[in-house]
Parts: structure tokens; C-alpha cells; sequence
């Protein structure tokens, strides 16, 4: 008998799953829910009113440690090696991070001085998130979603929204 497996979420995990299931010694039939009109989640290019193109969600792995290591190696079956771009730890790229949030771009602290003051577009000094990270404890699941991890630390500003488009895999 025929097992079929369904997936809530065409978001990268949600894609990454179907994948992984699909490629199994006795593969399922998977069926992917999404309830928007695009997969991907959270990943998406947008080109702004000056043609800038900002990446909106994750744009970075940490190939570190065995699911550093899983998800290269999808990236590799996938054929996309030649799209990872790696970037050394003392490049601009990786030191200077940036939030658009509500078509603002701004750019996150950097050293002390910038985390004992308000910063756009947080109300509250970045410090007292870090202080009370400190004493939260930690998120139950070995890998947590960025999600989870930013409205434990950040509070109500650290909410994002999901959304979801039905497709078979």
C-alpha cells in the first residue's frame, strides 16, 4: 500500500522536507500545501522603485556541524553550488547587517555603544533583549526557526506573519 505524506508550508523548510521525502529508499507520494500563490516563504527577491533588489528572509547558511553539512550537500544535489557565494568572517558583507522594515532599510548595531540605545526599527536598547536572553530559557527544538527565536528575544516587535498555496511534489 501507498503512503502519502502531506506537507503544511512551501517555505524552505517546508520544500527542504519534500525533497528529503521524495528521495527516500521507499519514497511516499508527497503533497505540498501552500496557501499563497508562490513558494518559498520567506525567500524572495524584490527590485525597490530605484531597482535596487533587496533579498527578503534568510540569505546566509552555517555549513557548521551535521545539518550544515545535510544542507550543503542538497545544495549540491540540487546543482546550485555555483550559487553559494561564501564570505569570510572579516568581509563588510558579513560585519554590517541591515532590517527593511516598513520600506526603511536600517542598519542593526554594532559594539556596545550601539546595543545601550534605541535603534531603529526597535523602540527598546538591542541590551536589554540580550539581558533578558540571559534568563528566557532556551527554545525546546534543536534547530529553531528564526521566527521563534526573535519574538522570545524580541518580544511583540519580534513577530513575523506566515502564509501558505497548494502544489503537488
Amino acid at each position: 500500500m501507498s503512503r502519502t505524506v502531506v506537507v503544511l508550508g512551501g517555505g524552505i523548510s517546508g520544500l527542504a522536507a519534500s525533497y528529503h521525502l521524495s528521495r527516500a529508499p521507499y519514497p511516499p507520494k508527497v503533497v505540498l500545501v501552500e496557501g499563497s500563490e508562490r513558494l518559498g516563504g520567506w525567500i524572495r527577491s524584490v527590485r525597490g522603485r530605484d531597482g535596487a533588489i533587496f533579498e527578503l528572509g534568510p540569505r546566509g547558511i552555517r555549513p557548521a556541524g551535521a545539518l550544515g553539512a545535510r544542507t550543503l550537500l542538497m545544495v549540491s544535489e540540487l546543482g546550485l553550488d555555483s550559487e553559494v557565494l561564501p564570505v569570510r568572517g572579516d568581509h563588510p558583507a558579513a560585519q554590517n547587517r541591515f532590517l527593511y522594515v516598513g520600506g526603511v532599510l536600517h542598519a542593526l548595531p554594532t559594539g556596545l555603544r550601539g546595543l545601550l540605545r534605541p535603534s531603529p526599527p526597535f523602540s527598546k536598547p538591542l541590551f536589554w533583549a540580550g539581558l533578558r536572553d540571559l534568563t528566557k530559557p532556551r527554545g525546546k527544538e534543536p534547530d529553531e526557526t528564526v521566527h521563534s527565536f526573535a519574538q522570545r528575544r524580541l518580544g511583540p516587535e519580534g513577530r513575523v506573519h506566515t502564509s501558505g498555496h497548494s502544489v503537488e511534489v
